[in-house]
């Protein structure tokens, strides 16, 4: 899998990918992540990639140019981009917006499965709205506003390369976990490690038992429990 970053702040993102699981997918070969400067495509020699909006107001606006330059040099993208392209060809391009839509594990799966992502990190007051005509969907992490879309496309990544086959040692390790327990979209059972004691605070007997089926029962219940207490959205 490749996954193609636009930014204007690539030091930002490079520390993130050298430490960690996703270093190991980079060195493994698993997935390729290409980083590009989107001031290398300034609309000036003074570095300009932004401009006041039309309209009036508070802040600069992302200008279309440098940002259609810069995918246009993204390998193996087929560019310009139609929703019909990016089907056939297992592509997807993403903006980090706070307009966008919430990302979830969901759509991690499914970027998780593409032969190429390219992810637009938004800035400033947001990008010229006829970016839109290139991109397939706008992202969000919440109901907030950064200053950069970099932490964004940071988590994107990291929650995309994890499922990549081959990356986590244990391929059963996204196969019981928050949003995936039992098949169900709920959160992830208590964990517990030695000691069995720690100052009165024991570790469930159910868990020492060895026995498998009780210890899913428990653990299918205990999920159950979490989400209604933490997360009850999910259970409706």
């Amino acid at each position: 899998m490749k996954i193609s970053i636009v930014t204007l702040f690539p030091n930002m993102i490079e520390g993130f990918f050298q430490e960690s699981i996703v270093k190991r997918a980079i060195a493994k070969k698993l997935v390729e992540i290409e980083i590009i400067n989107l001031r290398d495509f300034a609309v000036d020699d003074y570095g300009s990639v932004d401009d006041r909006p039309y309209g009036g107001g508070a802040g600069m606006v992302l200008r279309i140019e440098p940002i259609y330059k810069a995918l246009s040099k993204i390998s193996n993208f087929q560019f310009p981009i139609s929703k019909q392209i990016s089907k056939a060809s297992n592509q997807k391009i993403v903006l980090t917006s706070p307009k966008g839509n919430l990302f979830t594990q969901k759509k991690a799966q499914r970027y998780s499965k593409l032969s190429q992502l390219i992810i637009l990190a938004g800035h400033y007051e947001g990008v010229d709205e006829r970016v839109s005509d290139f991109i397939d969907e706008e992202i969000s992490l919440g109901d907030f506003v950064l200053t950069g879309g970099e932490i964004v496309v940071s988590a994107i990544v990291d929650s995309v390369v994890r499922l990549i086959p081959g990356v986590l040692q244990k391929k059963e390790a996204t196969k019981q976990e928050s949003f995936n327990v039992g098949g169900k979209k709920i959160l992830e059972y208590p964990q517990y490690t030695r000691p069995e004691n720690f100052k009165g605070l024991m570790v469930p007997k159910v868990l020492l038992s060895g026995d498998h089926k009780k210890i899913e029962a428990w653990r299918l219940k205990k999920a159950r429990e979490e989400t209604k207490k933490k997360r009850p959205d999910l259970l409706s």
